[in-house]
């Protein structure tokens, strides 16, 4: 509902330049002040501000834009919806030992129905997690200033997990590659186990009929990526007992088609699997992402062909690709900025207004944004892409969450203080938002920490005390991707130049390494290709490639992270 006005603006605003003759706000009584004049030239820019500025209001539950012909100009008339909202103060969960990740922002407009959709999404969660009869009830209560307290009450009953799952049948398949095919139904193995002695620890997958139907389509992707068109899966048991859960999925996997011939939008592949069409598929959608595509699905028509006599049963495959239209950045706003400048953002962003949308450069940027650490980690939920067909530009909006000014943190090494690093008790406080570039103090916070130095593995490199408890007063920036030089600074005079000069050193390496080293190892999603059969119509998942020389560049990062180690920091 938020972004209706933006859709309604893009497709009846004209480009030409039409003078305002009115400007009115119906449905509801808005007491702000709007961008929007009387005689100023008609302007969608303007008007998406204006959206924003009625929006942020929090009384409104709709908000759509008209524009009415008039004499010598054109009225902007702004019709809004009341709602019967009050600003949230806080949420509580009650009892809080399950794990739900449910947020609500302080401000958020609240009612009865919004509060029963955060129950009800609450017990989703919690359903997911194991907790199958879980029971989420809510509560509203006044606060001073017209706010509400919205308080989740948590019955979760008995949580499953999943112990064990095998597969029977014809499975046709090696059953470890079954294993690795799953998702949310996976067991964990954190350290090895010891033969005859222990089985080592395993965190074991919560069990949910959503987390089964899930992996039953992974399972049945791999099998098409193989070239088992005719496979048959289905849930043959279910064992529970004392919140352990036994699951077997019983294969009929059928026989496995070898590829006649292939192609890609006509053009011939050489593939021995339908799977192996997956790495052309992904450089094809990267080409259309640096083209500014944005939309990109893909179609695999699996036909069976007359085989030779004595011969496995053969298959044409023929991939068409669609495309969408491309487009270009209008607009990049950020939204939820209160401490943090426009610009201290915006230097992180690796795309700029009029360029290509390049859906990869903007993922990157999101993870140069939370590499900073001023904001909760964003997602590709938090941006909203709106886009106009019509002229090609698409405006992007941001919405950023910033964390508390302050915080406390007590930190210690895994192992020996001498090899791990040193104890840590700090308080830090984030500096008032004011000044700019360098000297934007936001960015800055005050930190009073008490350090417990140990001899550390190496002496000879270690510029810190030895031996010794010390308390120490910093003035700390960051790394800012954007601003990498002047950020990572950590000021205490006490600690001495050398130590300042190893700490800001080592900050820089690791932060500019680091990302090298993972590659794009998150910001590549899958491609979900719907494969046409003779039997219907499935989906295979492609995986995103792996990354080139993996065992390196994992030593790498260890190496990286072990630094700071050496120098006792």
């Amino acid at each position: 509902m938020r972004f209706a006005g933006f859709a309604s603006c893009l497709v009846v605003c004209s480009l030409s330049a039409e003078i305002v003759q009115s400007v009115s706000v119906r449905g509801g009584d808005a007491q702000v002040n709007l961008a929007t004049q009387v005689g100023q030239e008609y302007d969608t820019a303007v008007i998406d501000k204006d959206i924003r500025t009625l929006w942020a209001t929090g009384r409104f539950s709709d908000i759509r834009v008209e524009k009415e012909e008039q004499t010598d100009g054109v009225g902007v008339i702004f019709q809004v919806t009341e709602s019967k909202t009050h600003p949230l103060h806080e949420m509580r969960i009650e009892p809080s030992t399950f794990g739900v990740q449910m947020k609500i922002p302080e401000g958020t407009p609240m009612d009865r129905e919004r509060a029963y959709a955060v129950a009800r999404k609450t017990r989703e969660e919690l359903r997911s997690n194991g907790f199958q009869n879980a029971e989420v009830d809510f509560k509203l209560t006044p606060y001073l200033d017209k706010q509400v307290n919205l308080t989740l009450t948590v019955d979760p009953g008995q949580r499953i997990r999943v112990r064990q799952l095998d597969f029977t049948g014809d499975v046709g398949l090696d059953p470890k590659d079954l294993h690795r095919a799953l998702q949310t139904l996976k067991v964990r193995r954190l350290t090895p186990p010891i033969p005859g002695i222990w089985s080592g620890w395993r965190l074991f997958p919560a069990y949910s009929p959503d987390a089964v139907q899930s992996d039953l389509g992974r399972i049945q992707s791999l099998y098409l990526s193989k070239g088992y068109l005719d496979v048959g899966l289905r849930l043959d048991e279910i064992k529970v007992a004392h919140g352990d859960a036994n699951v077997t999925i019983r294969v009929e996997s059928g026989p496995r088609y070898r590829v006649d011939s292939a192609t890609i939008d006509g053009v011939a592949a050489k593939v021995s699997a339908p799977g192996d069409l997956c790495p052309l598929l992904f450089q094809q959608r990267r080409e259309a992402e640096q083209k500014g595509i944005m939309d990109f699905s893909v179609s695999l028509d699996a036909r069976t062909v007359q085989p030779q006599e004595n011969a496995a049963p053969a298959i044409d495959l023929a991939a068409a690709i669609e495309r969408g239209p491309e487009y270009h950045i209008g607009r990049i706003d950020f939204l939820g900025l209160e401490h943090y400048s426009d610009a201290v953002v915006r230097s992180n962003m690796l795309l700029s207004e009029t360029d290509l949308l390049d859906e990869k450069l903007l993922r990157k940027s999101l993870a140069r944004i939370n590499q900073t650490g001023f904001f909760d980690p964003l997602t590709e939920r938090d941006v909203h892409v709106l886009t106009n067909e019509n002229s090609g530009i698409a405006n992007v909006s941001i919405t950023l969450r910033e964390r508390k000014g302050g915080a406390w943190r007590l930190s210690g090494p895994v192992g020996p203080a001498s090899i791990g690093g040193p104890l840590e008790a700090s308080i830090k406080s984030r500096l008032p938002a004011w000044g700019s570039g360098l000297f934007e103090m936001a960015t800055y916070s005050v930190n009073l920490s008490l350090y417990a130095f140990l001899p550390p593995i190496i002496p000879a490199l270690s510029f810190l005390p030895k031996g010794t408890i010390l308390p120490v007063l910093s003035l700390q920036r960051p790394f800012i991707p954007g601003n990498s030089f002047t950020s990572g600074l950590f000021i205490a005079p006490q600690l001495g130049i050398k130590a300042m000069g190893a700490i800001y050193a080592t900050t820089q390496i690791q932060q500019r390494l680091m990302p090298k080293l993972q590659g794009d190892r998150g910001l590549v999603p899958e491609l979900g290709v719907n494969v046409i059969t003779h039997k219907g119509e499935a989906t295979m998942f492609c995986e995103p490639p792996p990354q080139k020389m993996m065992v390196l560049r994992t030593g790498a990062t260890v190496a990286l992270r072990f630094l700071g180690v050496l120098t006792g920091l």
